[in-house]
């Protein structure tokens, strides 16, 4: 039995060199209601993944991660599915979660790789991160906001038919020149696309910056590969606002932070 034990401890430990890719790399980002601060020392990455298969919600939650993220853990694939961000987000929630986030990957060359492999897939909070603030967080600051959040809900009332890349029509291009007046509204100009959300905010976004002229106002354009969304049900006969086609130049390309309000329509529409 001690034997099968030890074997069973060997395996998890080799293993561990695929996890931490995620963990570490945020410098102290934890998910929902894990975010706390970290007081106690420091662990090395497979004395944390030890600790997370000594706990069965943990194990779980890690195997789960390991299948939904195998792609960009080997750095196979460039973006991050929705999947695999469900997964590190349920494998944070666990009591030894995480642990596995502040772990230290010492000198093992390939748990460095795997965590910029991972890098995409985490929520960014923080103004002062590489990029801006992340359009998840930029989003909450602006549904707490009343004036900003009475913006966002008529955003994605009349931008119906940009999100699926159809048109802009005059009323979404105004809602948007509106939104870019509010503090926070501003901030989501700045947001990067990130978490759960990230897929449909980059597919906006690029809508946006395709089909939407807005002042001298610009944003990064992620450019996804594929566009995420169907076909949306609406009345033509409500909506006859012509096509605004990209007349200037770079000034023109649209907010990233609308596209993180995409992210409040995907809950609908999924």
């Amino acid at each position: 039995e001690r034997g099968r034990e030890r074997r069973r401890r060997r395996r998890r430990r080799r293993g561990a060199k695929l996890f931490f890719l995620f963990f570490s790399t945020g410098g102290g980002v934890l998910w929902g209601n894990a975010r706390r601060t970290v007081k106690h020392a420091q662990l090395i990455c497979w004395q944390a993944l030890l600790r997370c298969h000594d706990e069965p919600e943990c194990d779980l939650a890690y195997g789960q991660y390991l299948a939904a993220c195998e792609g960009n853990i080997r750095g196979t694939r460039r973006q991050c599915p929705s999947h695999c961000i469900n997964a590190l987000i349920r494998l944070n929630h666990t009591r030894s979660g995480p642990d596995l986030e502040t772990c230290d990957c010492a000198q093992d060359a390939e748990c460095l790789s795997a965590k910029r492999s991972i890098e995409p897939c985490l929520p960014r909070r923080h103004p002062s991160d590489a990029g801006g603030i992340g359009c998840m967080e930029a989003r909450q600051r602006c549904e707490e906001d009343s004036n900003c959040h009475t913006s966002l809900t008529a955003y994605l009332s009349y931008c119906g038919q940009l999100f699926n890349g159809r048109k802009c029509s005059s009323k979404c291009k105004a809602t948007i020149e509106q939104m870019l007046f509010i503090p926070n509204g501003m901030l989501l100009n700045r947001c990067v696309c990130d978490g759960v959300e990230r897929p449909f905010c980059e597919v906006v976004k690029e809508n946006m910056s395709k089909l939407c002229s807005i002042g001298d106002h610009s944003v990064i354009s992620d450019q996804p590969d594929v566009d995420m969304y169907g076909d949306e049900d609406y009345d033509p006969k409500t909506d006859r606002e012509e096509v605004y086609p990209d007349h200037s130049s770079a000034a023109q390309r649209l907010p990233g932070c609308m596209a993180l309000l995409l992210a409040a329509l995907a809950r609908v529409l999924y």
